[in-house]
Protein backbone atom coordinates (compact mmCIF):
# COMPACT_ATOMS: atom_id res chain seq x y z
CA UNK A 1 0.00 0.00 0.00
CA UNK A 2 1.35 3.40 -0.94
CA UNK A 3 0.73 6.66 0.79
CA UNK A 4 0.14 9.96 -0.86
CA UNK A 5 2.87 12.55 -0.60
CA UNK A 6 2.41 15.47 1.79
CA UNK A 7 1.75 17.88 -1.05
CA UNK A 8 -1.40 16.01 -2.18
CA UNK A 9 -3.64 18.30 -0.10
CA UNK A 10 -2.04 21.47 -1.42
CA UNK A 11 -4.28 21.98 -4.49
CA UNK A 12 -7.46 21.55 -2.41
CA UNK A 13 -6.13 23.94 0.22
CA UNK A 14 -5.11 26.42 -2.46
CA UNK A 15 -8.61 26.27 -4.00
CA UNK A 16 -10.17 26.90 -0.59
CA UNK A 17 -7.96 29.94 0.00
CA UNK A 18 -8.68 31.20 -3.51
CA UNK A 19 -12.46 30.84 -3.05
CA UNK A 20 -12.23 32.67 0.28
CA UNK A 21 -10.29 35.54 -1.32
CA UNK A 22 -12.87 35.73 -4.11
CA UNK A 23 -15.58 35.74 -1.43
CA UNK A 24 -13.98 38.71 0.31
CA UNK A 25 -13.64 40.63 -2.95
CA UNK A 26 -17.26 39.94 -3.96
CA UNK A 27 -18.55 40.80 -0.49
CA UNK A 28 -16.82 44.18 -0.59
CA UNK A 29 -17.81 44.76 -4.22
CA UNK A 30 -21.51 44.09 -3.56
CA UNK A 31 -21.56 45.14 0.09
CA UNK A 32 -20.55 48.77 -0.38
CA UNK A 33 -23.38 49.59 -2.83
CA UNK A 34 -25.81 47.65 -0.64
CA UNK A 35 -24.97 49.69 2.44
CA UNK A 36 -25.14 52.97 0.51
CA UNK A 37 -28.46 52.12 -1.15
CA UNK A 38 -30.04 50.88 2.07
CA UNK A 39 -28.82 54.04 3.82
CA UNK A 40 -30.29 56.18 1.05
CA UNK A 41 -33.66 54.42 1.26
CA UNK A 42 -33.85 54.53 5.06
CA UNK A 43 -32.60 58.11 5.36
CA UNK A 44 -35.21 59.12 2.80
CA UNK A 45 -37.88 57.47 4.92
CA UNK A 46 -36.72 58.47 8.41
CA UNK A 47 -34.55 61.52 7.69
CA UNK A 48 -35.08 64.88 9.38
CA UNK A 49 -34.88 66.87 6.17
CA UNK A 50 -37.12 66.62 3.17
CA UNK A 51 -34.34 65.97 0.67
CA UNK A 52 -36.43 63.46 -1.31
CA UNK A 53 -39.82 65.12 -1.84
CA UNK A 54 -41.09 62.64 -4.44
CA UNK A 55 -39.72 59.50 -2.81
CA UNK A 56 -37.63 58.32 -5.76
CA UNK A 57 -34.61 57.78 -3.55
CA UNK A 58 -36.64 55.60 -1.25
CA UNK A 59 -38.28 53.62 -4.07
CA UNK A 60 -35.22 53.01 -6.21
CA UNK A 61 -32.91 52.75 -3.20
CA UNK A 62 -35.08 50.01 -1.73
CA UNK A 63 -35.32 48.09 -5.00
CA UNK A 64 -31.60 48.30 -5.75
CA UNK A 65 -30.70 47.51 -2.13
CA UNK A 66 -32.79 44.34 -2.36
CA UNK A 67 -30.98 43.30 -5.54
CA UNK A 68 -27.50 43.99 -4.21
CA UNK A 69 -28.47 42.49 -0.85
CA UNK A 70 -29.20 39.10 -2.37
CA UNK A 71 -25.81 39.24 -4.08
CA UNK A 72 -24.16 40.00 -0.73
CA UNK A 73 -26.08 37.15 0.90
CA UNK A 74 -24.74 34.77 -1.73
CA UNK A 75 -21.15 36.10 -1.57
CA UNK A 76 -20.66 36.35 2.21
CA UNK A 77 -20.60 32.58 2.89
CA UNK A 78 -17.70 32.17 0.47
CA UNK A 79 -15.53 33.90 3.07
CA UNK A 80 -15.98 30.99 5.49
CA UNK A 81 -14.16 27.64 5.32
CA UNK A 82 -15.78 25.02 3.12
CA UNK A 83 -16.97 22.98 6.12
CA UNK A 84 -18.99 25.91 7.52
CA UNK A 85 -20.50 27.31 4.34
CA UNK A 86 -23.84 25.54 4.78
CA UNK A 87 -24.48 27.23 8.11
CA UNK A 88 -23.11 30.49 6.73
CA UNK A 89 -25.60 30.37 3.83
CA UNK A 90 -28.45 29.75 6.27
CA UNK A 91 -27.56 32.69 8.51
CA UNK A 92 -26.76 34.90 5.55
CA UNK A 93 -30.16 34.29 3.97
CA UNK A 94 -31.96 34.76 7.29
CA UNK A 95 -30.14 38.07 7.77
CA UNK A 96 -31.02 39.11 4.23
CA UNK A 97 -34.69 38.28 4.78
CA UNK A 98 -34.74 40.36 7.97
CA UNK A 99 -33.12 43.37 6.27
CA UNK A 100 -35.33 42.97 3.19
CA UNK A 101 -38.45 42.85 5.35
CA UNK A 102 -37.33 46.02 7.14
CA UNK A 103 -36.69 47.83 3.87
CA UNK A 104 -40.03 46.76 2.42
CA UNK A 105 -41.92 47.75 5.57
CA UNK A 106 -40.20 51.15 5.53
CA UNK A 107 -41.18 51.60 1.86
CA UNK A 108 -44.81 50.50 2.24
CA UNK A 109 -45.48 52.53 5.39
CA UNK A 110 -44.10 55.78 3.96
Amino acid sequence: MTTAPDSAGAPAERRDVLSRIIGVVLTVLFGAPFVLLAWMALSSRFGWTNGDPHGYGMIFGTFLALVTGILVAIAVPLVFPRARRGAAYLWSMLGYLAVAAGLIVALVTA
